[in-house]
């Protein structure tokens, strides 16, 4: 009989549940479509702009150019593709955040195995009974609202690293552009103090010549061998560096092809700091800001007491009746209203207020700083066009001549050539320094300035 019974109150049980169920949920509002109980306030959060959808290049086996470096360090970047997963948990954390309270089943027996009248199970009282937590002060939707936020963080998390990989990347691809220009003058270094040793060779036989020159001159060609050996692994790391860009680090390519010699002059600092709003950074400050704010009001949401209802039935097995009953339990702030939680928030959000100002200091900082170094790597390239270069082509060339008519020296010739040397590896380097500086000033303004194949694009162009 007592078995009968308790079937009879689950199946009631599983017919109130809609009813308590129906006292706590949001019309219309399911975890499916949990974005549809956001307020209209958080259309105020701004969303970063979707990456664009590529299409993954095959890895390059003979040249890489700069477009084909950045597609595949989108795509294929290890670090990147892990901070997906930080914007997937969000969404998780959405449905979750709209899920109501679970009900609770109770199933009671009472007055039974005592003595008198009360032996056995014939006076027992049966109780089955649902309850339910009513969520008060808006909660559900303020949760909602926080875990919304948090995706957009974790949007804005993912943006900034995705510029930090194409950074680092553009850095990779100039490093190797450069490499490879200090392995052609090693070369042409090395060739030309070979030809130098044969002439020096020469002379020595003829008896114009010490044999000490002829020692010097072999010194000179060994230390220019040493160099271009150096200058070979300094290519490989740098390869095996941009590579590791996506995600390998056994580069399959021969060579990068770029214009290493694409800079100009940058517009004025004044403009570049107008780009400032549109760094990432500050954008997901923004973000945090409002994430603050939503976190605060769901504190004080949890200061709202939250009442449980609880409905069923009782079973009377001495006189064979049953009676619905009905109650209602609130909770007594009696040792606080969650005050403790409301001022964490609270100063929280104010602390965020005041990161979100020397956020705004470090990239207007950063912005000046890469102003400061593309100024001085343009002006260092421009002097040593204009000043240095052809001052010391036009030495080397002096020399080369006036050692073999026999009115300069060796050393002077040796001189001349490691001058000429010297100036175009400080070209290299100011053009290197140029476009890494270029590269943090897009990064920090979040614009594109110029870019190492423009040359070639302007090329095809005008064949067009």
């Amino acid at each position: 009989m007592m078995t009968t019974f308790f079937l009879r109150l689950a199946l009631l049980s599983v017919l109130l549940l809609p009813v308590l169920g129906g006292c706590v949920t949001d019309a219309g509002v399911t975890p499916m479509s949990v974005a549809k109980a956001i307020p209209a306030a958080s259309s105020a959060v701004i969303v970063p702009a979707a990456a664009p959808v590529l299409i993954a290049p095959k890895e390059p086996t003979s040249i890489v150019r700069l477009r084909d470096a950045l597609a595949l360090a989108l795509l294929q970047n290890p670090e990147l593709s892990t901070a997906t997963y930080d914007i997937r948990a969000a969404e998780a954390r959405i449905i979750q955040a709209g899920l109501i309270p679970n009900p609770e089943i109770t199933g009671e027996v009472e007055d039974f195995g005592g003595t008198g009248e009360r032996r056995g199970f014939n006076t027992t009282q049966s109780t089955l009974s649902l309850a339910q937590l009513i969520e008060l002060g808006a909660k559900r939707t303020k949760r909602i609202r926080l875990a919304q936020v948090d995706q957009t963080l974790a949007g804005w998390d993912y943006e900034a690293k995705r510029l930090d990989i194409l950074v680092d990347t553009v850095r990779a691809f100039v490093d190797v552009l450069a490499t490879q220009r200090k392995v052609a003058l090693a070369e042409s270094l090395l060739e030309l103090d070979q030809r130098l040793y044969g002439t020096v060779a020469e002379r020595v036989k003829a008896g114009r010549a010490s044999p000490l020159e002829d020692q010097r001159a072999q010194v000179v060609v060994a230390n220019s061998r040493i160099a271009l050996t150096r200058e070979r692994s300094e290519l490989q790391a740098a390869k095996q560096r941009l590579s590791a860009m996506w995600g390998t680090t056994n580069p399959r390519f021969t060579r990068a092809v770029g214009d290493l010699e694409d800079a100009g002059p940058i517009m004025p600092l004044p403009q570049l700091l107008s780009f400032a709003a549109q760094n990432p950074d500050l954008a997901r400050w923004s973000a945090e800001i409002i994430q603050r704010q939503a976190r605060l009001s769901v504190e004080r949401s949890r200061a709202v007491p939250d009442p449980r209802v609880t409905a069923g039935v009782r079973r009377y097995n001495d006189r064979n009746d049953t009676a619905f009953l009905a109650g209602v339990s609130v909770p007594i702030p009696i040792y606080g209203l969650n005050t403790g939680n409301i001022r964490e928030a609270e100063k929280l959000l104010e602390k965020g207020q005041e990161q979100k100002r020397a956020a705004n200091l470090r990239v207007d900082l950063g912005i000046s700083q890469a102003y400061q170094k593309l100024s001085a790597a343009y002006n260092e390239i421009t002097a040593l066009k204009r000043d240095v270069l052809p001052v010391a082509e036009t030495a080397a060339e002096a020399a080369r001549i006036g050692y073999q008519e026999g009115r300069f020296g060796l050393l002077q010739i040796i001189d001349a050539q490691r001058a000429l040397a010297e100036g175009r590896a400080r070209l290299i380097d100011a053009y290197a320094t140029y476009h890494a500086a270029l590269a943090d000033a897009e990064r920090l303004t979040g614009q594109p300035l110029r870019r190492l194949d423009r040359r070639a694009s302007h090329q095809r162009g005008e064949k067009r």
